[in-house]
């Protein structure tokens, strides 16, 4: 019996606890705050060497109060002189609460008398040729920054393949360097798939053309791949 009381002792305890803690915090709510971010102009721009950056804008709030003197701006670009090359641009803030937002803008820097730099989108057209069967490709970002020397670096020398349309990342683009006559042919000079840890065969039909802004070669690659890529501003 004494125990049955005890229980029953101990349940209206928990009761009046639970009873008291509503009255505590009722009308009481908890609202987190994210802080909003936003960056003017577009994310993938072109921007020519030697000409000191000029940001095109951002801002930050958090619960309607503007928080943009508190965002930070990082970036391995020299914004006073430029030189060529890929460069990311990351925005961020974190506010009162801890909580943060980022966003990113990517910038294309180059010799504006260089018309072979510059960001690029493989053609739809493009394709793999496996052993005769043929699979198209998509239209994905490619980026070509000359070095001043006639030699240019290619993000990815398939065209996107397996970076994007098979969705594996960037370690499964094939980084490259290419050289460009002044006819427009085009050699290859180095490749490399990080994730694979291995290069092309060899480059051929490579040719630049400059009035319709156009790049395109054929890469042999592995066993039986033969790459038709397009590219085009």
């Amino acid at each position: 019996m004494k125990k049955y009381i005890s229980l029953l002792s101990m349940s209206l305890v928990a009761l009046l606890m639970l009873t008291s803690c509503d009255k505590e915090t009722e009308g009481v709510t908890w609202t987190t705050f994210y802080p909003q971010l936003t960056i003017e102009g577009a994310t993938y721009s072109e921007w020519p060497m030697g000409v000191a950056y000029q940001e095109p804008g951002y801002s930050a709030s958090s619960a309607g109060e503007d928080i943009t003197s508190e965002v930070k701006v990082t970036t391995d670009m020299d914004m006073s002189n430029p030189q060529p090359g890929f460069y990311a641009i990351s925005y961020s803030i974190t506010n009162a609460e801890g909580n943060s937002t980022e966003l990113t803008r990517y910038v294309l820097v180059a010799d504006p008398s260089d018309p072979a730099s510059g960001i690029y989108y493989s053609d739809p057209s493009s394709f793999r040729d496996y052993n005769g069967v043929v699979y198209y490709g998509g239209s994905y970002l490619i980026t070509v920054v000359g070095n001043g020397d006639g030699t240019y670096e290619v993000s990815d020398l398939l065209g996107g393949w397996y970076c994007n349309r098979a969705g594996y990342g960037v370690n499964y683009a094939m980084q490259g360097i290419i050289a460009i006559a002044e006819d427009g042919t085009i050699s290859l000079v180095d490749s490399y798939v990080p994730g694979w840890g291995d290069s092309a065969n060899s480059l051929t039909d490579g040719s630049f053309d400059a009035e319709t802004n156009t790049l395109t070669w054929v890469i042999d690659y592995a066993t039986s791949l033969m790459f038709h890529v397009t590219l085009t501003k």
